[in-house]
């Protein structure tokens, strides 16, 4: 038997449909590369985002009882690291699940039936709060915003004033639009009126700044699969000082048990305590991201999150396509892009995919008009190169010629960064 000459130039025939070298066959076998080349993706999407393989590895170690007095001990220190994170001197809390029962636990807990809660829509995520709040008993007032721009405190005191609202639910930043609501102001006019303020930070957490304590938060909900950079599988909240003691007090059941903040108090200030069996697993690998969140240092943390979105932006401009968030309102870990006419982003994105990158389709009634493209966690300057080369290439194959070049944008971007 012979063998084949590993120096012969390879034919056409020998590389075989869809196996071409030429770019028209690297785009067409784009799923035979991402399968290839699965963990070397980049993934630019608002979540779940890259984890580090640090975090991976603490995930990895052997499950232990949540009884065992090793993980009672890292469980009193993930709540003391999420207390720091989410600036509150009230009471963190830590369970099995999503961002999604993050934002419903906190209209289960601080929302009574009769309750006027004035919502603050700015898409499509923001959006549920009206349903909670009815599954609560509670009376919803919303008032959306889909105009690229968030909520300021100017917008909701005049809002305050014209109705008797025992709260206010809102979205620091909203993933489906990219927007970002001013959250220090609008604590204050919660502060002034009396009004519990209820605040997703799904999307923030971690990556950009949220100081529960100084803006008057009453309740903040987030996630592990975001700006933490862990996987997903828990729900983050903070309580503050005020509301805790009214959980301590509460003379009447919420409408769910699991969720009940009033029986999970027990366990956050004694973690030998029971109410139901904790994510061990998680809980090692959200003690890992935060210690490297707090190696980076809160501010530097903020501030590359910031540069790598003004990256972003830097490269959507020079294409010629626009975000959906106005200058002012754009948030530091989700860019969203509008679609001009007769744009294909499956193409797009399936060819970015080809290359080895990931960007997320548009979510709820924006669909079909936005892409989205992520950058919270562990994204990194150089990252921002290679899907501004990548995506500035898979345009100009779709026809559609870039004004600027892209990677000099980002460039010029990243030279504020030190």
């Amino acid at each position: 038997m012979s063998l084949a000459n590993p120096c012969r130039r390879r034919s056409a025939a020998d590389v075989g449909a869809g196996r071409r070298l030429e770019s028209e066959g690297l785009l067409e076998s784009s799923q035979r590369w991402s399968e290839v080349l699965s963990e070397k993706i980049l993934f630019f999407t608002p979540g779940p985002t890259y984890v580090h393989p640090r975090i991976l590895r603490a995930l990895s170690r052997p499950v232990e009882p949540h009884s065992y007095k090793g993980f009672i001990e890292k469980y009193k220190a993930v709540l003391e690291k999420l207390k720091a994170l989410f600036k509150t001197d009230g009471e963190a809390f830590l369970l099995a699940g999503s961002g999604t029962l993050a934002q419903e636990l906190m209209v289960l807990n601080a929302v009574r039936p009769g309750d006027r809660v004035l919502c603050l829509v700015t898409g499509f995520f923001s959006s549920r709060f009206k349903d909670m709040v009815l599954r609560a008993g509670g009376r919803p007032k919303v008032v959306e915003r889909f105009n690229g721009r968030g909520f300021t405190g100017k917008d909701v005191e005049k809002l305050v004033k014209r109705g008797t609202f025992k709260a206010i639910a809102i979205a620091h930043v909203e993933t489906s639009t990219g927007v970002t609501s001013y959250i220090d102001e609008i604590g204050e006019v919660a502060s002034k009126y009396g009004v519990r303020l209820l605040v997703d930070a799904v999307a923030s957490l971690g990556a950009m700044d949220v100081r529960c304590e100084e803006w008057g938060i009453t309740i903040c909900g987030s996630c592990s699969q975001k700006g933490i950079g862990a996987p997903p599988g828990c729900a983050l909240l903070a309580a503050s000082k005020q509301f805790v003691e009214d959980l301590e007090t509460r003379d009447y059941d919420v409408q769910t048990f699991y969720g009940d903040l009033k029986l999970w108090l027990k366990v956050v200030k004694n973690p030998e305590n029971y109410h139901s069996t904790q994510p061990v697993s998680m809980v090692y690998a959200i003690n890992e991201a935060l210690d490297m969140i707090f190696e980076e240092g809160l501010e530097r943390r903020f501030k590359r999150h910031h540069v790598v979105a003004e990256a972003v932006r830097a490269a959507v401009r020079a294409s010629g396509l626009k975000t959906f968030a106005k200058r002012g309102f754009e948030a530091n870990t989700v860019t969203v892009v509008l679609k001009p006419e007769g744009f294909d982003d499956v193409r797009l994105r399936s060819e970015l995919e080809g290359l080895g990158i990931t960007v997320a389709r548009g979510s709820g009634p924006f669909r079909q008009m936005t892409f989205r493209i992520g950058h919270m966690g562990w994204i990194t300057p150089s990252d921002v190169l290679a899907l501004a080369s990548s995506l500035q290439l898979v345009l100009q194959r779709m026809g559609f010629k870039p004004k600027q070049d892209m990677s000099k944008a980002v460039l010029d971007v990243l030279a504020s960064w030190q």
